[in-house]
């Protein structure tokens, strides 16, 4: 069986949506960055601070970010 060939519109397609992707995977390994950069910061700042007490935190203050 032979493979089918793709139009150039569908190649067009295809690359778009495999770089969607990409771009989607780096913009959470960003965010996923910030956040492990933001967790050491308060860690340095708040040395008994547990995890659970740093991301509570965090999410309060991203409450308030969305309320503003």
């Amino acid at each position: 069986m032979k493979p089918t060939k793709l139009t150039k519109e569908q190649q067009q397609k295809s690359l778009e949506w495999d770089a969607d992707v990409v771009m989607e995977q780096i913009q959470m390994q960003e965010s996923s960055h910030r956040r492990m950069a933001a967790l050491v910061e308060y860690q340095l700042a708040y040395p008994d601070m547990t995890i659970r007490e740093f991301f509570a935190m965090a999410s309060e203050d991203e409450d308030e970010e969305e309320e503003e």
